[in-house]
């Protein structure tokens, strides 16, 4: 408390210093307008993908904490990010409707971030003081951009690195908030040395969970160097290391749920005698990552950009089974390494061609593929047996690709292809009964192949074409129109269901390879956009109609023998349409008042009934799991002085949590507000910046997220919800020298 005083009495003698020492600059009318009309929004009116673009100024804004990804692009129409807390722990994420939480959708200046199991943390992982800019891409993908091996539907989130700086500068910033929040974060940029240009940060995030026992404690180091070798050789590195430990929240079941007044504050307990324990549910994880880059000027009008990368993930999930028998344990280990690599060229002044290629290729945790079941016993956990064991081989990618670009004074036009060569991992399951040791690789020498829980590695190819089409009607307006193909992997928790399962499936004969020939395949989507672009000095307006046609999309069936369900598996055998209208507009009525506004709407249903394993279930016509119809979200911003005021607010209609909408989750109103002061060049600093984030002001107990077994990605073989966060506070003041 002490510590946040210091903040707010330090922001408070930057005001009166400014008060008698420093005169205003002024700011044109016009230059206001337009400074004003583009801050939150951003859009290249002559793309022709439908696309989002966040500056820094934005990302500060509605990140709240700076934690998070999915946070800061919350405010854009049709993404829909759900947490149990203000620092961006545990977030789900969903995008025109579908689960990207786990996707891996986040691109880092054009190349795959981790996926799978940790795609969610990979939100984290970046400090947001470091990204220059986000851009989110929705429905159709150009072959050149999105490279993502668990797919590009239905969309792709791309972060840009802030580059070194071209002077001698550092910039420490010190965050303060509710739960004892806090997070130290400082940057040192070298300047130009003889053409090499460096920086380095590193940052320390902490705070106690706002319910229960428990906190989150996430540390970060980044490195980056540019150089230009005489125009020939543009060379880029960026080497990175994040480590984020977090006690998770509890998931309630619908009957908890239905009742949030009541179970608000319902959490994990502190009996280390019981699987419920707070300390045998959380998250550890240790993320490292090398990202070079070289761009070879060919030419005047080429050039060859090489993009490999690295990536290798350590730790383990302690979490609380289904039944809460077991606490079980988790491994994530797993590396992922390829490169995106293109020859881009400007044939003429109106005509360019990229073309490349794409190879990835990357482990499943492990190997080996471990879940451990252990049973707490006199203060402590002791091994009970293997819940999951296998080894298996990579997830391999080779993906060659093209686009070209045409344009003429009014109209441009991108057409394209990429072609998509994914081949699975191989698994192989191992029978572990009566095996005691706790070490996965001398259980596997212990341990027999298990006939009953073996797949084949599987083969799928696709065409993915792209066509759009961005006409200029006049200086203000532009209309663009787009179709593209786009895929997501299989859902590979077919397996782990399988094997959670396996007593029941082997009774009956049934194989992990009969489910995977059947039920394993790759979801696609057709997908179409029409749009128009008005932009002039003090309106925005962008409307954007769409459409996908969806098939083989993941979902999860109950199992009935005899009437009683047995399991929930996932199943690629669902189809699916979506379509909607997108809504981002603002207006600027005079020059320090910018009002906005982002609405969605998005009819997501099942056009067939689903079906697994002989059973059927009629759901035909209802809106996918956890999608809301509609989603509005508004506020503004209003600078006086060196002051910035934006309160803004969400509305998000009922959701359902399961196949058969027999959970209903109401709908929820959300009010935020963002108070900032910004200095430059005061005494002999550059730049100081102070903020206040407000999130939940009317403090509502509701809903957030709903971790629902739906999608391709899902771990979850029941609905869990979580509750939203109260009321939190969070105050910053960064420093630029």
């Amino acid at each position: 408390m002490k510590k946040k005083l210091i903040a707010v009495g330090l922001f408070c003698c930057l005001i009166a210093q400014k008060s008698y020492a420093l005169e205003l600059s002024g700011i044109t009318v016009e230059a206001s307008k337009k400074s004003m009309v583009n801050d939150y929004t951003k859009i290249l009116d002559t793309q022709t993908t439908t696309q989002y673009n966040l500056d820094t100024k934005a990302i500060k804004t509605f990140s709240g904490s700076n934690n998070s990804v999915f946070n800061a692009i919350n405010m854009i129409p049709s993404v829909n990010a759900q947490g149990p807390d203000a620092y961006g722990n545990d977030e789900t994420l969903r995008l025109r409707g579908i689960d990207s939480t786990k996707a891996g959708i986040i691109n880092i200046n054009g190349v795959p971030t981790p996926n799978g199991p940790t795609g969610n943390l990979t939100s984290n992982v970046f400090d947001l003081e470091n990204i220059q800019d986000i851009s989110v891409y929705d429905g159709a993908i150009k072959p050149n951009i999105g490279f993502n091996s668990f797919g590009d539907f239905p969309g792709i989130i791309d972060l840009t690195i802030k580059k070194p700086s071209d002077k001698l500068d550092a910039i420490i910033n010190q965050s303060f908030g509710s739960y004892d929040y806090s997070k130290s974060f400082v940057r040192l940029d070298s300047g130009n040395i003889n053409g090499f240009r460096t920086f380095i940060s590193s940052s320390l995030a902490y705070a106690n969970k706002w319910k229960g026992d428990g906190n989150f404690v996430r540390k970060n180091v980044m490195f980056g160097l540019t150089k230009n070798f005489d125009n020939l050789l543009n060379f880029e590195l960026y080497l990175g290391y994040n480590s984020d430990f977090h006690n998770t929240y509890l998931g309630l079941n619908y009957s908890q749920a239905s009742n949030v007044n009541q179970n608000y504050a319902l959490d994990y307990n502190n009996n280390p005698n019981s699987p419920l324990y707070y300390n045998y549910n959380y998250v550890n994880t240790r993320d490292y990552f090398v990202l070079p880059s070289f761009t070879i000027n060919t030419s005047n009008t080429s050039k060859l950009v090489l993009k490999p990368y690295y990536w290798s993930v350590r730790g383990h999930n302690y979490y609380t089974s289904n039944n809460s028998e077991f606490v079980q344990k988790f491994l994530y280990n797993s590396n992922i390494f390829g490169i995106v690599s293109s020859f881009d060229w400007d044939i003429t002044k109106n005509y360019k061609i990229s073309a490349g290629y794409w190879f990835h290729k990357q482990q499943m945790p492990g190997p080996p593929y471990a879940i451990e079941n252990f049973v707490p016993k006199n203060n402590t956990l002791v091994f009970k047996q293997w819940g999951i064991l296998a080894d298996h081989s990579y997830h391999t990618i080779n993906s060659p690709f093209i686009n070209i670009e045409a344009k003429t004074k009014k109209i441009k036009v991108d057409a394209g292809l990429k072609y998509l060569m994914y081949k699975t991992a191989q698994i192989n399951g191992y029978n572990t009964y009566g095996i005691t040791t706790q070490d996965a690789n001398q259980a596997i020498s212990l341990a027999k192949k298990d006939q009953f829980e073996t797949a084949d590695a599987k083969i799928f190819r696709q065409y993915l074409p792209y066509i759009g089409i961005n006409y200029q009607l006049n200086d203000y307006i532009n209309l663009y129109a787009n179709y593209g193909k786009s895929f997501q992997a299989p859902n590979f928790n077919l397996w782990p269901s399988f094997a959670q399962n396996k007593v029941v499936f082997e009774k009956k004969g049934i194989t992990l390879q009969s489910l995977w020939d059947k039920y394993f395949k790759m979801t696609t989507a057709d997908n179409f956009d029409i749009g128009l672009r008005y932009n002039n000095n003090n309106v925005y307006f962008y409307p954007t109609v769409f459409y996908s046609d969806v098939k083989n999309i993941g979902t999860y069936a109950p199992i009935k023998v005899n009437n009683n369900t047995i399991a929930e598996m996932p199943a690629n055998t669902a189809k699916a349409k979506s379509y909607g209208f997108e809504l981002a507009a603002g207006y600027t009525p005079f020059k320090d008042l910018l009002i906005f506004a982002d609405y969605s709407y998005n009819r997501f249903y099942y056009t067939q009934n689903v079906s697994f394993m002989n059973n059927y279930y009629d759901v035909k016509g209802k809106q996918i799991i956890n999608v809301p119809k509609n989603i509005l979200k508004a506020g503004f911003t209003y600078k006086f002085d060196h002051f910035s005021f934006t309160p803004y607010f969400s509305y998000m209609s009922k959701r359902y949590g399961d196949l058969m909408h027999t959970q209903e989750v109401p709908s929820v109103f959300l009010a935020n507000l963002n108070i900032s002061y910004e200095q430059k060049n005061l005494w002999k600093l550059k730049e100081i910046l102070f903020s206040l984030d407000f999130t939940n002001l009317l403090n509502r107990r509701y809903i957030s997220a709903i971790n629902a077994p739906d999608s391709n990605f899902s771990m979850y073989s029941q609905t869990t919800y979580q509750v939203g966060a109260p009321f939190s506070v969070v105050a910053s003041l960064s420093v630029k020298f």
